[in-house]
């Protein structure tokens, strides 16, 4: 059990930019120190961004956002990360002097017991009202997923009408078992592998 700092992790992609308007998101699920029902040891989920790169595919998706949303989606993730950072740091305190309270000592176990359910109710509220914060921009991110998925696939429907296929024809003979399966994939892409270029992948 353990909270990998989410902010040094944001930090490390500190060079992350734009290219051609474009920025790759990636969903990023921080560890709950508190592993209860609440919360099975997974806090509620972020977006990293990532510099698109030239060749090849970033982990993530890549989506359009002007430099206003870029900077806005960053700093959101931050504030994001330094509250639950921080409430996870008083957690780990607390536990720790919990360990070392001695039986002997009149009071002692009470105080580290009071003290752990004290910081246990204010990571719930903590942990809450910061993923409320973020709301706002993880739903804008997920949008902006959406809209560059439906852009991709209208790209692959105009390929499609272009060769006398419609999207739904293509994909019943694309997916459908028998020897033709695999044909007729504009984009070079086989029954078990290639969907046109567009993702498939939910946020």
């Amino acid at each position: 059990m353990g909270h990998g700092r989410v902010v040094m992790m944001l930090e490390a992609q500190a060079a992350t930019k734009l290219v051609d308007g474009r920025v790759v998101v990636d969903k990023f699920i921080p560890s709950a120190l508190l592993q209860d029902g609440q919360y099975s040891a997974r806090l509620p989920s972020l977006f990293l961004l990532r510099t698109p790169q030239a060749t090849g595919r970033s982990r993530g998706e890549p989506v359009r956002c002007t430099p206003e949303e870029f900077r806005h989606w960053r700093e959101a993730a931050f504030v994001y990360a330094a509250a639950v950072d921080r409430i996870n740091a008083e957690m780990e305190a607390v536990r720790e002097r919990a360990a070392r309270a001695r039986w002997w000592i009149p009071g002692d176990r009470r105080r580290a017991d009071e003290a752990w359910q004290e910081v246990r109710r204010r990571y719930a509220e903590v942990v809450q009202e910061a993923s409320e914060a973020y709301a706002p921009v993880r739903d804008e991110i997920r949008r902006a997923i959406d809209a560059e998925t439906d852009a991709e696939e209208e790209r692959l429907r105009e390929i499609l009408r272009e060769s006398g296929f419609t999207l739904e024809r293509w994909r019943r003979r694309v997916f459908s078992p028998g020897p033709s399966q695999g044909r007729g994939n504009p984009s070079g892409g086989t029954a078990t592998g290639g969907t046109g270029g567009f993702g498939t992948g939910g946020f």
